[in-house]
């Protein structure tokens, strides 16, 4: 032990001499920032191609040090073998803040799954990793107050035959490592999506560490969170410009039928005249529209709402002209994208006392780390199909995989601390069948499990009311889906508007050209 405590004294001395004026960061982790299994692990490790990457752009200016640790992980109670597991207990982590780093980047939780459930069961004090983890880090912030500390919050992917892979736990911690990042004020670190795409050609045969590519990909995006500026501090979803008036904010939500603007359905003179009257009733009230894709607020007029959410702007329409107030409009709506894109991972691995999934059949999609277009247990075809041949469309495709609506919008409303009044939600096209010829439902089983966990997600434990449209007439097996729908709300409080009993939509168009129908109903339903 004298001789190892020696040795990185040794370490922190020589870095410290070499480290003069440069700008010091931390890669303190496991085995994943060790640089396990790697051939030349003093040039392949991920903290190794990040100094690379940061002399490429600023030539002397970093130290980067590798403090890796392999089979560390969180809890300062967990052993392994005989020995604590806890990283705050090792030497690198006393090197490290020998060093005193200026920039700390940390990699934990994967060897804290088996002990993480324990949380859920009650074996274990709900909110001690959390707990455990800000101590670790505390540390960092005792030997140089303005350090900046990032967080993996989403963990690198286990792959097919890994000993963890299908555990609901690296989601469950999702929560709590982003409430790691907030503590630290500091924009979390998804590590899963960018070494998802490839990963079957990224992981080593033991199926959880990276390969020399693996952690190039790695060192790149860590690169990117210490060099864009949007890292250095967390930024939440600012309140409407206009909302000092009376006003109420609702979120609309769901794929193209929320998405596509009156000016798709301006083709007709009927279709013209029914577009111009709503643009002449816009003009008269107060609507703004908060877009989830730049994430600014924009006033609704006739000369721009026509690219706008159709739905959206006419159920707006309606509140404001009957409330007198100004409606505020959350839009995150996407072609296409199914109920999953909209569900947080850990809403979909939620489990009970018991530790079993509460809703199976998402947590079969959720840590089948693929995404969708090769995710086996997703039931529609359709947009496994789909999304390989339109992903690099933004506007489409690129948010159909799990959790991506609800990180790029849902995430950021239910973070705002904003007051929603309600939620309006039509979706389900994507979910009700299997769409192979010919049509078949998706199990009913899976149907409700999607709108009980969407009500609850979307609601974020407010008590609001929750608007579900239900999917209106066409020639595909909805039957099924529809019932499931009035069956959720039931059980939610949900408001269930049946349009199909309303007489409303298109046999053979699956988008209902005229929206105005819809939004009245949805209007009638929120009181008014």
């Amino acid at each position: 032990m004298m001789k190892m405590k020696l040795r990185f004294a040794g370490i922190v001395l020589a870095m410290a001499c070499a480290a003069a004026a440069k700008t010091r960061v931390a890669c303190i982790g496991d085995s994943i920032t060790f640089g396990l299994g790697l051939a030349d692990r003093e040039r392949e490790s991920y903290p190794a191609q990040l100094q690379r990457l940061l002399d490429e752009r600023s030539p002397g200016e970093y130290e980067v040090g590798n403090f890796g640790n392999s089979g560390r992980g969180v809890y300062l109670d967990s052993m392994r073998g005989s020995e604590k597991r806890g990283y705050r207990w090792m030497p690198e982590h006393k090197a490290a803040l020998e060093w005193k780093p200026d920039v700390v980047i940390c990699n934990l939780g994967i060897n804290d799954c088996g002990e993480y459930l324990k949380e859920y069961t009650g074996e274990r004090e709900r909110g001690r990793f959390e707990r455990d983890y800000k101590a670790l880090l505390e540390d960092y912030k005792r030997v140089n107050a303005d350090a900046r500390i990032f967080v993996w919050t989403k963990l690198a992917p286990l792959a097919e035959g890994q000993k963890f892979y299908r555990s609901p736990e690296p989601f469950l911690m999702q929560a709590d490592l982003e409430s790691v990042a907030q503590w630290c004020g500091t924009v979390g670190i998804d590590m899963q999506e960018p070494l998802r795409e490839g990963m079957d050609a990224i992981l080593a045969k033991d199926k959880i560490h990276p390969n020399a590519d693996g952690a190039r990909i790695i060192a790149e995006t860590v690169f990117k969170a210490l060099t864009d500026p949007r890292s250095a501090s967390r930024t939440r979803l600012q309140a409407c410009p206009d909302d000092d008036l009376p006003h109420e904010y609702w979120l609309c939500a769901g794929p193209s039928n929320m998405q596509k603007g009156w000016g798709e359905f301006n083709a007709t003179p009927e279709e013209k005249a029914r577009v111009e009257s709503e643009m002449a009733r816009l003009a008269k009230v107060n609507v703004w529209m908060w877009d989830f894709n730049d994430g600014t607020w924009t006033k609704l007029e006739p000369g721009n709402a026509l690219r706008k959410s159709a739905f959206g702007t006419s159920f707006a329409i309606r509140r404001a002209e009957a409330t007198g107030k100004a409606i505020f409009i959350f839009y995150v709506a996407a072609g296409g994208a199914p109920s999953e894109s909209f569900l947080s991972e850990q809403t979909m691995c939620a489990v009970g006392k018991d530790g079993k999934p509460i809703y199976p059949h998402l947590a079969a999609i959720a840590t089948n780390r693929h995404r969708l277009d090769k995710n086996g247990d997703f039931p529609c075809s359709w947009v496994a199909r789909e999304y390989p041949r339109r992903r690099a469309n933004r506007d489409e495709a690129y948010w159909w995989p799990v959790s991506k609506m609800y990180d790029a919008g849902i995430k950021p409303v239910l973070e705002s601390g904003i007051a929603i009044n309600g939620i309006l939600w039509y979706q389900g096209e994507s979910n009700a069948t299997t769409c192979v010829s010919p049509d078949t439902p998706t199990p009913r089983e899976y149907q409700l499990e999607t709108l009980r966990a969407v009500v609850e997600e979307l609601r974020g434990g407010r008590d609001v009311p929750f608007i579900m449209m239900g999917l209106p007439e066409m020639n595909r097996p909805w039957e099924q889906y529809r019932a499931a729908q009035r069956q959720a709300c039931e059980e939610t409080g949900a408001i269930y508007v049946d349009s199909f009993a309303a007489g409303l939509g298109d046999a053979g168009d699956v988008h209902p050209r005229n929206k105005i129908p819809f939004a009245e109903l949805a209007a009638a339903a929120s009181g008014i």
